[in-house]
């Protein structure tokens, strides 16, 4: 939805949360869709995020919004993201 400027989120990212652990972070890199894909577990309020693939980790405060916002605080910096609803195909 937005991110505060300090945060660098390029436009159209996106994150899938799936079962097991696992977050795709997905960023459109020149009109194609790169994603990392990373271990995510959640304790308490704050959701904690490491790279497999690279020696980096990340912890940031996380709260549910109204309605389907999920807010990331990176301590001060805020990034707000809505849970994308499937299409359903037209008759």
């Amino acid at each position: 939805m937005r991110a505060d400027v300090t945060l660098d989120f390029a436009p159209g990212v996106r994150m899938e949360f799936l079962a097991g652990g696992v977050l795709q972070y997905h960023v459109d890199v020149g009109g194609t869709d790169q994603m990392v894909e990373l271990v995510y577990r959640v304790e308490g309020d704050v959701l904690h995020t490491e790279n497999p693939a690279a020696p980096h980790s990340m912890q940031v405060r996380i709260e549910h919004g109204v309605g389907d916002v999920l807010l990331l605080d990176f301590a001060g910096a805020q990034a707000m993201l809505v849970r994308e609803v499937p299409l359903t195909p037209r008759d």
